[in-house]
């Protein structure tokens, strides 16, 4: 086996699992075959961003995994057209909301600091912030 601190984890467990007399029969070559392969049809290889995060909710723990990498895969998954059009929707109504989310931010920015951009014209979201606020 090569040095285990340069190989991904994945590798380590396949061989913690494997059979001692099996392991000693395979040759360096069919080790090689074996490591590259189970790197290759795992998620467990190097990504540029790899988030991987838990945490308890109510007496339950939940994980969060955000991988960010170049698909190195030889084949592609199919996808169907109507996937792609509801990724596509689901990206377009999230950019939307964080972009009209940080206008909101600003001009509430804007309005707390006291500068009018057009003179004598105001949206009224300052002014039913702070209504609400007197409530």
């Amino acid at each position: 086996m090569t040095n285990s601190t340069r190989r991904p984890i994945v590798i380590d467990r396949f061989y913690e699992v494997l059979d001692e007399q099996t392991q000693a029969q395979l040759t360096p070559e069919q080790k090689q075959e074996i490591e590259g392969a189970l790197v290759s049809i795992t998620l467990s290889t190097h990504h540029r961003i790899d988030i991987r995060k838990s945490f308890p909710f109510f007496g339950t723990r939940y994980y969060m995994v955000f991988l960010l990498g170049r698909d190195l895969r030889k084949r592609l998954r199919k996808e169907s057209t109507l996937v792609r059009i509801v990724v596509t929707l689901l990206i377009l109504c999230g950019s939307i909301f964080a972009v009209l989310c940080l206008l909101l931010t600003l001009y509430m920015i804007k309005s707390a600091v006291g500068i009018d951009l057009i003179r004598n014209f105001h949206v009224g979201i300052w002014d039913w912030w702070l209504s609400l606020r007197n409530n």
